[in-house]
């Protein structure tokens, strides 16, 4: 396996604190990031690189001679190509599939378990997406539930869109650069020059919650020295939340986004788990979906409201799984990832998304505000935390919750806890 790490960047918003430093080389915890990324790799049985470099590249070759790496070669980008164009320039020394690293991201990636998948996909790039906490300045996608990209969003676009981020991380064969000709042309862009002019056929998502970070600003930085000096162990698990009652107001079925009232502290109770990277994700019963009382664009238009709300807290759900279904099969709702077949209190949703994102799930919590939440947290053996809301009236199961809170930020100061 090989792998392609892209150092070439300027760091012009880091260039306030580093003026002299590759960000490759800007240390952790005491460390250069780019050793963390060498070593993870390394473990992961990767043990052959190129390194594409352009903005002080002798540092970053003085660095690898420093540290004995074996098995490498370094190119430079002089015609300042891009990070799509720097890598045509270098394909005589690319295998015939590869990863690709953006070394401005601190990683905590099982990068063997990506290239499998991807080469099982037989896709000619997959592309590792994550929800983040800044969508707006992130080029982001769409993808059906074979993960097959429908659609890629470029950065700073008008147009709503979910936040599906692109990483930095990527899946190539080799035979997906051979069409692109960089003649008279520079600083061709990855995604926005050669993923986003490309048929979407071959081209796949990887979605994952693995921690994955860009470190682009001084802010972004800070946070991720914070965070990886904090203790996690025995930290919770993960937390599922129900959406109607604990996100937003119930009001018997959400019809319109115009009736998507989002109540208060929400974003500021799921940033606090954020911070602790502890995994959020939505579970929720939408039947209104299937007796059509809404349509699935509008639908759609409420996940990317809720995303928009949370990312101006600097928050984030890392993944969701709504069950459409009432009584019948629609075919339609086949089509999209974010679709379930199993109808709370079946805990299928929570079942699918640990499974998916490899939970302990006598280590999580579940909140939400009707009996069939609590029911479906139990018999996953979830913690349950009910949230009182107008439904509490109908609660007619006999299992009884863990916690009552009034609220869902109530909630999170219990899991913290």
């Amino acid at each position: 396996m090989q792998a392609v790490i892209i150092c070439g960047g300027y760091g012009t918003r880091l260039k306030t604190v580093y003026k002299s430093t590759p960000k490759a080389l800007i240390k952790i915890n005491g460390q250069a990031n780019l050793q963390y990324i060498i070593s993870d790799l390394k473990n992961d049985g990767i043990n052959k690189f190129l390194f594409l470099t352009n903005y002080q590249s002798r540092k970053i070759e003085k660095f690898l001679e420093k540290i004995e790496l074996k098995n490498y070669k370094v190119v430079r980008d002089k015609k300042l190509n891009g990070t799509g164009g720097a890598i045509i320039g270098a394909l005589n020394n690319l295998n015939e599939d590869f990863i690709v690293i953006f070394s401005d991201l601190f990683m905590k990636i099982n990068f063997k378990k990506f290239y499998k998948i991807s080469r099982k996909n037989n896709c000619n790039v997959n592309i590792f997406v994550h929800p983040n906490s800044h969508p707006f300045d992130s080029d982001t996608v769409e993808y059906d539930n074979n993960h097959k990209i429908k659609k890629i969003f470029f950065k700073k676009t008008n147009k709503n869109k979910l936040n599906i981020a692109i990483s930095g991380l990527f899946y190539f064969k080799k035979k997906f650069f051979s069409k692109f000709n960089i003649k008279n042309k520079n600083n061709i862009d990855i995604v926005k020059d050669l993923i986003g002019k490309s048929k979407k056929n071959k081209i796949s998502a990887y979605r994952s919650i693995e921690y994955i970070k860009d470190f682009g600003t001084p802010k972004r930085l800070k946070k991720i020295v914070k965070e990886q000096k904090s203790d996690d162990k025995n930290k919770v698990s993960a937390v599922f939340l129900d959406r109607d009652g604990v996100i937003n107001m119930e009001n018997g079925g959400v019809k319109s986004i115009n009736e998507f009232k989002i109540l208060p502290k929400v974003a500021t109770a799921i940033k606090k788990l954020n911070d602790m990277n502890i995994p959020v994700f939505i579970i929720s019963n939408q039947s209104v979906l299937e007796k059509r009382k809404i349509s699935i664009n509008n639908f759609k238009k409420i996940i990317i409201k809720l995303d928009d709300h949370l990312s101006k807290h600097d928050a984030y759900v890392d993944d969701y799984l709504y069950c459409p279904f009432f009584k019948k099969r629609e075919k339609k709702f086949n089509k999209f990832p974010f679709f379930s077949k199993s109808r709370k209190p079946n805990p299928g949703m929570i079942m699918e998304l640990a499974k998916k994102h490899e939970i302990n799930l006598k280590k999580s919590f579940v909140v939400g505000d009707s009996d069939k939440d609590i029911l479906a947290g139990s018999k996953c053996k979830c913690e349950t935390i009910l949230v009182k809301s107008v439904k509490i009236k109908d609660y007619k199961y006999k299992v009884q919750p863990n916690y009552i809170v009034n609220n869902l930020n109530e909630a999170v100061q219990i899991i913290i806890k």
